[in-house]
């Protein structure tokens, strides 16, 4: 079983200072800036603010009643002497996406989105979030629940608020440490000062939510290794540049916590997070010694050999495979041997070590930094770079053939529906040769859900597909050879002109992130005005990230590449580095539209003196464009010649594929996709 709680003895040392290190300790002004806010008793959004909460209104289909839900919940507070619960998103690996059996938030809330934070009070409830699903959470939350549009103006911190709802002298908010990343832990607890913020040894969302009432169980399927076919270098040669990486920060230990580092380390996978390859497990690797934290029941006879488990002969090249759930209370002991650990932050798409991790070593050994793994994993190797091209070849194929067999028949009246599309896309892909499922939940939204950025069909939302409107399909595949992910938005009838002429400024700022050639000493967040300028020259704009690294059989969204306005953590591109260049619009009731692709970091060579300085951008995904959507008068001639050699690239590599799978009217709907546009000789 994947055990997220710490044992009540680990957690009531924690709570009393007495692991070693002790708590954090906090210098705090007499007068923070939160608590300043709370001094000017700013007026927060309340649930009167909200569509349907202050009279007589359409209820959404896909509204969650929640009133039981906070009840109960709310029963656990006198019990446990608490006046507020914050319940986050994550797992106890700050994971991204996260297993249905940890899905507290989305079970207090109603909210299914995969980012937000719902902080529940004797007498409130909020749920904060980003612009990616301020639709999405107001259709979801009842009105129990006051959203929080974290990017809006006048909108307070979950810190703020609590200050403003709570009385100071007799209240106590409190979480689960081993959810919580210790850097968000330490700033919410100086933050919320002069409320006390604890770590409780029982979650409370466990105490109401079990399989009577819908908790799913925890999967049970073991671990597996992933062949050197796919994986390329040796787990021992991994290890080995790790632990270089480890003594140029004068570390000789280093905590390993997020799931895709453990996974890709010791090239091993598993089937603990839906859509992503991963095995619950944590690692702790010395200059001598190699931990591996797993359930036992995870651990198959082929897995034992492949760590060199059952015939350990020097200590520095096997691994030494203890149970998941006692990594944290091992931590202290183990820690009395080193001097110096990397204890790892956040960045991107990884959130670093939760607050239950960071306090069990000491504060004085601790090295504050960013996974060395992240870097190692994300510049992929000769064999992962040649997988990865390989699975997008195999998507490709999979998905023209799935829209070409809706381009024939929503026209001649055959029913689509979003869910159908998912599903039979689903059925496409797993067609294609060391398919593992996909890569996340499709997106598949026609019209007006198009416009909701991450929305995912439902019965209750579930719209017919016809020929009124566009469809943007975002989705992806995970492969042996590779991870892959990519948005196409297509028309079955006649788009207007707001259509086109939305879709083509996406497009145009799609080619031009992707035929730039840059500097190396560029960093990734620089490069996002490329994509949004098209829109920017006629006022519009996105409210999400423009490109995200992408891993090999690992996670759709890896760390440390991001390419978006407001990006805390920026980082070079580095050789063979993989990730996605996705503009959008979206025009909210009506349609939402968005182009992404997979582009691969290589050398630009010139023969100048400054030969070696250039990094270039060569496309990964090979599905075509919509040519009815494109308006070639608004466009420059760059623009157009990119758009026409991509195009017929993708004729020259996935042609051929269609062909020898015998996939005739995909061949055929290509070759019409791909047909060249502009002024043609």
């Amino acid at each position: 079983m994947a055990v997220r709680i710490l044992s009540i003895a680990l957690l009531a040392l924690i709570t009393m200072g007495l692991v070693q290190g002790g708590p954090v300790k906090l210098q705090m002004d007499p007068i923070s800036k939160e608590a300043d806010y709370r001094i000017q008793k700013r007026s927060s959004p309340t649930v009167e603010d909200r569509p349907g909460c202050s009279g007589q209104a359409d209820i959404p289909p896909n509204r969650v009643n929640t009133t039981e839900r906070l009840f109960n919940l709310r029963q656990q507070f006198s019990l446990f002497n608490v006046s507020a619960y914050i319940v986050t998103s994550d797992n106890a690996h700050q994971s991204e996406y996260s297993a249905p059996h940890d899905h507290r938030r989305e079970f207090i809330s109603g909210f299914t989105g995969s980012a937000g934070t719902a902080v529940v009070t004797s007498m409130a409830a909020a749920l904060w979030t980003d612009g990616r699903y301020y639709i999405q959470a107001e259709q979801q939350l009842d009105c129990n629940w006051i959203l929080m549009k974290q990017s809006d103006a006048g909108v307070p911190s979950i810190s703020q608020w609590l200050l403003e709802v709570m009385a100071a002298s007799d209240d106590r908010a409190a979480a689960d440490p081993t959810l919580i990343g210790a850097d968000e832990w330490i700033s919410w607890s100086s933050s919320m000062a002069p409320i006390p913020f604890e770590p409780l040894a029982t979650n409370l969302i466990d105490q109401i939510w079990n399989a009577s009432n819908g908790r799913p169980e925890a999967n049970r399927e073991p671990g597996y290794v992933l062949p050197s076919e796919y994986s390329g270098i040796p787990w021992e040669d991994k290890i080995s540049s790790l632990r270089l990486e480890m003594v140029k920060l004068d570390a000789d230990g280093c905590v390993i916590s997020a799931l895709d580092e453990v996974a890709w380390l010791f090239n091993i996978r598993g089937s603990d997070v839906p859509y992503e390859p991963m095995l619950l497990s944590y690692s702790l690797v010395t200059l001598s010694e190699i931990f591996l934290f797993v359930e036992p029941d995870k651990i198959t006879a082929n897995l034992t050999n492949h760590l060199n488990g059952d015939n350990c002969t020097t200590a520095d090249s096997c691994v030494r495979i203890e149970p998941y759930d006692q990594f944290v209370i091992q931590l202290p002991t183990l820690a009395q041997s080193l001097t110096k650990i990397i204890v790892p932050q956040p960045t991107t798409y990884t959130g670093g070590s939760s607050f239950a991790v960071y306090n069990a070593i000491p504060a004085y050994k601790q090295i504050a930094a960013v996974s060395p793994v992240i870097f190692l994993k994300a510049m992929k190797n000769g064999v992962e770079a040649v997988g990865m091209k390989r699975a997008h070849l195999k998507d490709a194929v999979a998905l023209c053939d799935f829209l070409s067999q809706m381009d024939e028949e929503v026209p001649a009246g055959v029913h689509w529906d979003e869910l159908k599309a998912s599903e039979v896309l689903l059925e496409y892909r797993m067609q294609q040769a060391g398919n593992k499922g996909a890569s996340f939940e499709t997106i598949a939204g026609f019209g007006a859900n198009g416009a909701i950025i991450h929305y995912s069909p439902s019965i209750e939302t579930n719209a017919v597909i016809d020929m009124s409107s566009t469809l943007l399909l975002d989705s992806g595949g995970q492969f042996y050879d590779g991870t892959t992910d990519v948005t196409r938005t297509m028309h079955f009838g006649v788009p207007t002109t707001a259509q086109r002429d939305s879709y083509t400024r996406v497009l145009m700022g799609h080619a031009d992130l992707a035929r730039a050639v840059i500097p190396r000493t560029v960093k990734d967040t620089r490069t996002d005005l490329l994509a949004r300028n098209p829109l920017y020259s006629v006022g519009l704009d996105y409210l999400h990230g423009t490109g995200h690294g992408i891993g090999a059989f690992l996670s759709v969204h890896e760390s440390p590449t991001y390419i978006g306005i407001g990006g805390t953590r920026e980082t070079r591109f580095r050789e063979d580095y993989f990730f996605s260049d996705e503009p959008g619009y979206y025009k909210e009731g009506e349609y939402g539209i968005r182009i992404e692709s997979i582009l691969r970091v290589v050398p630009a060579r010139f023969e100048t003196e400054f030969s070696d300085r250039f990094y270039k951008f060569e496309p990964v995904t090979l599905v075509p464009f919509e040519p009815k959507l494109i308006d070639t008068e608004i466009m420059t001639k760059e623009q157009i010649d990119w758009v026409n050699n991509y195009h017929s690239l993708v004729l020259e590599q996935v042609g051929p594929e269609l062909v020898r799978q015998n996939r005739t009217r995909a061949y055929s709907w290509l070759v019409n996709k791909t047909a060249c546009i502009g002024q043609c000789k």
